[in-house]
């Protein structure tokens, strides 16, 4: 009997401090209508300096896991995207391990350039899953955005936000719930458009880095925005192609919450109506790889998705990299 993955659980967590668009309209050449018109964000989470990243992403995890009645011991892996560790070495999901108790699972961490971390991280644990090497796998994705971005760049600051999400899954050999394709993709054109110049091998950190402020991440918010609007309509409609579906047949689609007005371009393509997806970047603004995993859990909690449904979770971002799930909920 084939074994599948299904989706079991899933859970997010937002820090509680807010900053309102305001908060850049004083010393940013910019204001809050500008702000939510370009990008789509009201407001974003910001972490207290007490928190580090395994702390938000603990947190998702023991949300998903209660709503999945699954015990942390019962977990075989953890699977963790981020861009933004607790410490540059070793990887943070030991530290997610510890914190939430898992002590017979194996952890490791992905860096899929931010924003597509999820789905990649969802799709390998779908294939220890089929493969029948684990029954249990957490994917999880966080980051603290907040201090990695240059506060005084207009282009980034007022776009992203910080906090976690966590999806847990549990083998099944029920075809009616589970995913049935991932499609991951990259593409090095557009490696500079979203990147951090120093504190790699090609630049080390150094005192005149510093002074040029080449450690904060970068964007070419135009080329990332050409890209998106691109890959998110032609990868949907690859993978509803690929597995016998029309694009009808699709109940809801969660995307990267990056932009409102990509979000309305991609849907626009497909001719599919924004009332089939559900977006929430407008209170926690781009929240990388988590941002597509806390809108997955928001629109199941609120009651937009249900046991059944046919849906796709699409992510883009830097790499380039981008990726879709097709899952029968």
């Amino acid at each position: 009997m084939e074994i599948y993955s299904q989706i079991k659980g899933l859970g997010f967590y937002v820090p509680e401090r807010i900053i309102e668009n305001s908060y850049f309209e004083s010393y940013l050449d910019t204001t809050d209508k500008w702000i939510v018109e370009k990008i789509g964000v009201k407001e974003r989470r910001v972490a207290s300096s007490q928190q580090v990243t395994s702390d938000l992403a603990a947190e998702a995890c023991v949300s998903a896991l209660t709503k999945a009645s699954v015990h942390a011991l019962d977990i075989d892996c953890i699977i963790f995207s981020t861009n933004t560790p607790d410490n540059l070495s070793p990887q943070t999901s030991v530290k997610i391990q510890e914190k939430i108790g898992a002590k017979n699972a194996f952890a490791f961490d992905l860096r899929v350039g931010g924003c597509p971390g999820l789905v990649y991280a969802i799709s390998i644990a779908d294939q220890f899953i089929k493969s029948g090497k684990c029954k249990n796998v957490l994917a999880v994705s966080a980051e603290i955005n907040s201090r990695g971005i240059d506060w005084q760049d207009r282009s980034t600051a007022v776009i992203l936000g910080d906090g976690a999400s966590a999806v847990v899954l549990t083998a099944t050999t029920d075809t009616d719930c589970r995913i049935i394709d991932t499609q991951l993709f990259t593409d090095p054109k557009g490696y500079y458009d979203a990147y951090i110049p120093a504190g790699g091998t090609a630049e080390p950190f150094s005192e005149s880095t510093f002074q040029d402020r080449r450690h904060y991440f970068k964007m070419n918010g135009r080329e990332i925005y050409k890209f998106a609007v691109d890959v998110f309509p032609a990868s949907v409609s690859k993978i509803v192609k690929d597995n016998g579906f029309s694009i009808q047949d699709i109940d809801f689609i969660i995307s990267h919450q990056a932009n409102i007005n990509i979000i309305k371009e991609s849907m626009y393509k497909l001719g599919i109506s924004m009332t089939k997806t559900y977006t929430n970047l407008k209170k926690y603004g781009n929240t990388s790889g988590a941002s597509v995993g806390i809108a997955f859990a928001e629109a199941v909690d609120k009651g937009y998705i249900s046991r059944g449904d046919l849906l796709i979770l699409v992510a883009y971002g830097a790499g380039s990299g981008w990726g879709t799930i097709l899952i029968k909920y």
